[in-house]
């Protein structure tokens, strides 16, 4: 009997548990998120489906019939039922507590291929792209997807994924991949938005600080340095070996900064791998070489040996990939030993008292400290500042570099003291040295000094800027003025009268330094006095005359004024680029030129005034000529018309989101050219 009863509610169990499994979902609670935690879904299962089908996306279809796989990696040796041809989609149902709703969050992703991202139905990010025709591979790295949750309950998140590299399990290059431990998919989890933001920022900002481009252009400039060195003094080989070693030293670095920082697909992060793997094991075994004709030994076989098993472990990490590790086992071996190796050489030199071998002795034990305290820390065994640690990342880095070009310079400094004494004119030539340094000093001193003068006249610049902007109800409003590397004369103020309308100037002294600031000095006292009036052309004769009465002897005020309240708005424009208005209902650009002379020039010039209505959406930017008279290094102009153009695609964004975007277009257009004159912004949006 019970053996029947056995078999028929076996066979049941079995046909129930899939639906079962269907209805879960995954619960996510804000104690999950709590502390800076976040929710890996590497682990959780999934409803995966091979194809593509954009319909997939729709929080309804119905994926009952779908595979439930563990994670979001395909491995070839535990393929889905439905299989894998290069694309697919995963779909996962989020339990949402109410806690979450309306909570700012973020989507961390790296992956290995392109992707869609979907949540209910509508796409939140993309990251590569996938197309009928071709897959365009992107790695987000960990950059944060920001989004919310607008009800409690379930919502499902849908994966559209595609991989050209891995589209074939059976080509060499996906084998290749499979067989080192590396495959098609991404890595998911959710994040608080405001944590992952601060993690993300100071992860990325201090590690490439720390480990970025400045060590590399400094171990680069070094090789370049005594590879020259060698060049133009072939005996001294010692200078060879050390450009190589700076130069691989520099490479590995920089490949490592790519591999973790960067955005490339995982063929390109593979490459990078296999480059830092040479450069490292170039890096120590030209370390060696330079080491044995410093002191002038003979290559032994055990160099021959070192080299030999260095080449072995490129190969091996070459062939295994992500199954050994960048550093395995064989790799800090190899380290270990090549340490060895260059410390019994220095302790024979310094025996025999070699010239310079402390030095390099130095430069090592700086090198094993900072390294130890690193391993120190990392196992929690010690507790120092952050600080005394990026100086043992420095010591790590620059330690053997630093010490190796002390030792070749000090050799060089050595060789040269000996010509000297064959140089019949040391003297005329110290003379005029001393001389030169003379002058030298006497210039410095006066360049400190007016250096002093001119921050003097900058912070008086900045102390005439508002403290803070003022809070109108239905208008956003946002300012911005980055002085140049003179003092100039922008000037930008607020004004809120007692019936609640808003006056706004923005003004450009002619001229710079300590003349310009004392006019924008005599404008701000100006404007304070006559702000309250209603009519902007009286306020601006009455300023006119009142520095024109000054004799400032050529210097003048250029403004833009307005006042606005409720959705109307007049506009004077005396000597200013024209404002810009954006117009949401229509999506395009009002220029407002008005020709005046700037204030200050003659006392009888009449201004003008322009009368507009805003509506909700609308946006005015007012800005100095420093933005659209921007030069970049080709000597070409910015111009004005790049606002206008750029201002539709930048309106749906917050009036500071506006100025920090057209602040990134001029910098990027002036690249590494000195800023030559202030730029000033003042922006309104109607909300």
């Amino acid at each position: 009997m019970t053996k029947r009863y056995f078999r028929f509610i076996l066979p049941l169990i079995l046909f129930l548990l899939p639906a079962t499994l269907n209805a879960q979902s995954f619960a996510l609670k804000e104690d999950d998120l709590q502390d800076a935690k976040s929710v890996e879904f590497n682990k959780t299962v999934w409803k995966y489906r091979a194809g593509d089908d954009l319909n997939w996306a729709n929080p309804q279809t119905d994926d009952s019939g779908w595979d439930n796989y563990e994670g979001t990696y395909i491995d070839p040796k535990n393929l889905p039922s439905s299989g894998w041809n290069g694309r697919g989609w995963f779909r996962l149902r989020l339990t949402i507590d109410e806690s979450l709703v309306n909570k700012n969050l973020a989507l961390i992703t790296t992956q290995r291929g392109a992707s869609e991202i979907y949540l209910d139905g509508k796409k939140i990010a993309d990251f590569g792209s996938i197309s009928d025709e071709k897959i365009v591979e992107y790695n987000p790295n960990k950059l944060p997807i920001p989004f919310k949750f607008e009800t409690s309950g379930e919502h499902t998140l849908a994966v559209r994924f595609g991989s050209r590299v891995f589209e074939d399990f059976s080509s060499g290059r996906s084998t290749w991949l499979t067989n080192g431990g590396i495959y098609p998919g991404l890595a998911i989890s959710i994040s608080d938005a405001e944590d992952v933001n601060e993690v993300i920022l100071n992860y990325a900002v201090g590690n490439s600080m720390r480990m970025g481009f400045l060590f590399v252009g400094i171990l680069f400039a070094l090789a370049l340095l005594h590879f020259l060195f060698y060049v133009f003094y072939r005996d001294e080989r010692a200078n060879l070996f050390y450009s190589i070693y700076a130069a691989s030293f520099g490479i590995f670095i920089l490949a490592n900064n790519i591999i973790t920082f960067g955005h490339q697909s995982i063929l390109t992060t593979v490459v990078l791998k296999a480059v830092a793997s040479i450069a490292i094991a170039t890096d120590f075994v030209a370390l060696l070489a330079f080491l044995h004709v410093a002191f002038g030994r003979k290559f032994g076989k055990l160099y021959w040996i070192l080299a030999g098993m260095w080449a072995v472990n490129v190969v091996i990490n070459a062939i295994f990939l992500n199954k050994i590790g960048s550093f395995s086992l064989f790799t800090n071996a190899l380290i270990g030993l090549t340490f060895s190796f260059s410390i019994l050489i220095l302790v024979n030199s310094l025996r025999e008292k070699r010239p310079g071998s402390w030095i390099l002795m130095s430069g090592v034990l700086i090198l094993i400290l900072g390294m130890t305290l690193t391993l120190f820390r990392n196992f929690g065994l010690i507790n120092l500042p952050m600080d005394f640690f990026v100086l043992a990342e420095l010591g790590i880095i620059l330690g053997v570099p630093i010490a190796v070009s002390i030792f070749l310079a000090r050799n060089f400094a050595g060789t040269n003291r000996d010509l000297k004494t064959h140089l019949a004119q040391v003297e005329m030539l110290s003379a005029q040295k001393i001389e030169q340094e003379r002058a030298a000093a006497e210039l410095r001193a006066e360049n400190e000094r007016r250096m002093k003068e001119l921050e003097g006249a900058r912070q008086l610049q900045l102390s005439m800027l508002p403290k803070k902007l003022p809070k109108i109800e239905g208008l956003e409003i946002a300012a911005f003025m980055k002085p140049a590397t003179e003092v100039g004369g922008d000037y930008y103020d607020f004004h809120v009268g007692l019936d609640g309308t808003l006056t706004v100037a923005v003004g450009d002294a002619t001229g710079h330094g300590l003349k310009a600031g004392s006019v924008v000095t005599a404008t701000k006292s100006l404007f304070n006095a006559f702000a309250e009036q209603k009519e902007i052309p009286q306020i601006l004769m009455q300023t006119s005359g009142a520095l024109k009465k000054m004799n400032l002897r050529g210097l003048f005020m250029a403004m833009a004024m307005l006042k606005i309240k409720d959705g109307a708005m007049t506009l004077c424009v005396a000597g200013m680029p024209s404002v810009l208005i954006y117009r949401s209902e229509s999506e395009t650009v009002e220029e407002i030129s008005i020709r005046a002379m700037p204030l200050g020039s003659f006392t009888k010039t009449v201004y003008r005034e322009h009368e507009i209505s805003l509506l909700s959406g609308d946006c005015v930017v007012l800005m100095s000529d420093g933005f659209p008279e921007m030069f970049n290094s080709a000597n070409e102009i910015l111009g004005f018309e790049k606002a206008a153009e750029v201002l539709p695609k930048l309106a749906r964004f917050s009036s500071q989101e506006i100025i920090n975007k057209l602040v990134k277009i001029g910098e990027d257009w002036a690249g590494t050219r000195p800023q030559d004159d202030d730029v000033t912004f003042v922006v309104l949006k109607i909300v």
